[in-house]
């Protein structure tokens, strides 16, 4: 009897533990540098945290989990770590490699239905999860209310859902500006993801994203939290010349710490709504961002401005460290508090993470690139990432950006510039700031890793710089053969009402037409010329390609659109 009950107790006893699923909060900020908050990212490294701007609420949640010093994002930009990310995908196979990715259009004609989300992956589990998204989604999927999320905050009647639009304007159609009290959505965003947690913690498992809209441009701030904060500016003995400048440098800074100190307020409010409905420790938090900092320091080396995120070269659009790695702080059952972890991780592997975790009585969705990080939350750097991927690869073969094509594994970082075809290797353990180029002096790691790379990419089919660009020119002569199109079909109505202006309104109308295809003209040139850019900063050469353009241009009469053949 006494075995028997033993028994029945310790199978309740399982039944309990099983029946408590992990909750999950992923906090999505938009173009956070490395260093543009008030955790120190390295003990070591004094200026991998920001001298200024205070974030309480990331310094809490780091006391709590741990600060990864080596996460990346999937791309140097946004839309592209916002679908890799949803699918655990690398860009590359996820064929959506930078903003506007043009050849994503011919490649995924269909979009992304057949693939999984981390919303459906939930709603799959047979774990009863309920799911959130709250904020900047990413328009190529379309809404995500339709993806395996059961609570948006998405505007009603917008096919793409919540896009970059509406982190401008509250209402992106009508360029409604934001109510005073809530810049970028920062404090509604807040509201929405707290309601939530108390909604549903402790009640049913979730899982939340959130989104924020900061501390990518415009900047924006309440005028409240940008007062406190040029106070202290100027208790701290810092620059004052022209601070009530609204476009000087120092009024600039000021709103994007007032910007980034306001989005802080939503990881404090999350810790405090979890403590209190007894769900803080059964929650993992992951506070992360879309990609290297925008607002990043100019520095003069070597004759040239260089920018930097922290000890990190570069930031957003680059795919050197500071463009890809990314602050990131994750607390959860089994992480130890306030310890610092440098096992390399990345974006992709939340997906089957989130699976592994959650106990997910479904197979992980087919395609996935990342592996779970089980192993390293609970033994910190002696733990390891198992990846069917690889490496960690960041495909960007972009036509208006430096196009590079880069595999991390272990200590070493390869890159390959998909133009010039040259070629650099770093240890990035040891030389994160990228200054020392081993690819000569390693020249069989180089290549070994060159191999692993180039093999991945064709064989998920992410794309070459040459079809990038291809697509780009047939894109442009598509979007000029429906401008011409709509421009017949007006003039025809035009003239089948025959108003008392009718000639000044088609000459109106022509005016659009060539300016629309000039801008098409013009985007054609700039990838031409970038296609013989070299270099490994820089972007598209805008001023040649508008000189090229205008000395060529001529505008088309209404008589060559008219008899031209559709």
């Amino acid at each position: 009897m006494k075995y028997n009950g033993l028994l029945l107790l310790l199978f309740l006893s399982v039944q309990h533990v099983s029946a408590k699923e992990p909750n999950f909060i992923l906090f999505y900020a938009d173009d956070l540098g490395y260093a543009d908050t008030s955790v120190q990212m390295m003990d070591a490294e004094p200026s991998t945290k920001h001298d200024f701007i205070q974030t309480p609420g990331l310094d809490r949640l780091a006391k709590l989990g741990a600060r990864f010093t080596a996460a990346y994002a999937p791309t140097p930009t946004c839309t592209g770590s916002r679908i890799s990310i949803q699918f655990g995908m690398t860009s590359a196979r996820a064929q959506y490699r930078n903003v506007f990715d043009v050849l994503s259009h011919y490649q995924r004609p269909d979009g992304y239905d057949d693939e999984t989300t981390m919303g459906e992956m939930f709603k799959e589990s047979g774990r009863n999860y309920v799911t959130a998204m709250f904020g900047k989604g990413a328009s190529a999927l379309g809404r995500f209310e339709d993806a395996g999320y059961d609570v948006t905050d998405e505007l009603p009647g917008e096919p793409g859902g919540n896009g970059n639009g509406h982190g401008s304007y509250w209402d992106p159609k009508n360029k409604t500006p934001f109510p005073p009290d809530n810049p970028k959505r920062i404090h509604s965003l807040r509201r929405d993801s707290v309601a939530f947690v108390n909604k549903y913690a402790g009640k049913q498992p979730f899982f939340m994203m959130v989104n924020h809209y900061a501390p990518h441009i415009p900047h924006m701030a309440t005028k409240e939290a940008f007062e406190r904060t040029k106070k202290r500016w100027i208790e701290t003995g810092r620059d004052t010349e022209k601070i009530d400048v609204e476009k000087s440098s120092v009024h600039r800074d000021i709103t994007y710490a007032a910007m980034i100190e306001e989005m802080d307020m939503n990881v404090g409010a999350l810790i405090d709504a979890l403590d209190a409905k007894g769900e803080l420790e059964n929650t993992y938090v992951i506070f992360t961002s879309d990609n290297g900092g925008g607002h990043s320091e100019r520095r003069d080396v070597d004759g040239e401005k260089r920018r930097f995120n922290g000890p990190l070269q570069e930031g957003k659009r680059s795919i050197y460290e500071g463009g890809i790695r990314v602050p990131t702080v994750i607390a959860g059952p089994g992480i130890k508090p306030g310890s610092q972890c440098d096992v390399p991780i990345v974006q992709w592997d939340f997906l089957p993470t989130f699976h592994d975790l959650s106990g997910s009585k479904s197979p992980l969705p087919k395609g996935v690139d990342g592996g779970s990080l089980r192993d390293v939350f609970a033994r910190g750097n002696k733990g390891a990432v198992n990846r069917a991927a690889p490496g960690i690869i960041h495909h960007y073969p972009c036509h208006y950006h430096p196009p590079i094509s880069s595999i991390i594994v272990g200590d070493y970082k390869f890159m390959r510039h998909l133009n010039s075809g040259d070629i650099k290797l770093f240890n990035i353990k040891t030389d994160y700031r990228e200054e020392y180029d081993l690819s000569t002096s390693l020249q069989e790691k180089a290549a070994e890793m060159d191999a692993i790379r180039a093999k991945y990419v064709k064989e998920v089919d992410g794309g070459t710089a040459e079809q990038v660009r291809e697509a780009l020119y047939k894109t442009m002569d598509r979007h000029s053969s429906q401008a011409k199109d709509a421009f017949r079909k007006k003039v025809a109505q035009l003239k089948k009402d025959n108003p008392s202006d009718l000639e000044t309104q088609q000459a109106a109308l022509l005016k659009e037409l060539n300016q629309k295809l000039k801008k098409s003209a013009l985007n054609k040139e700039k990838t031409r010329l970038h296609a013989k850019s070299y270099s490994w900063r820089e972007g598209s050469p805008k001023k040649e390609a508008e000189e090229s353009v205008e000395a060529k241009w001529v505008d088309l009469t209404l008589e060559q659109v008219l008899q031209e053949k559709p």
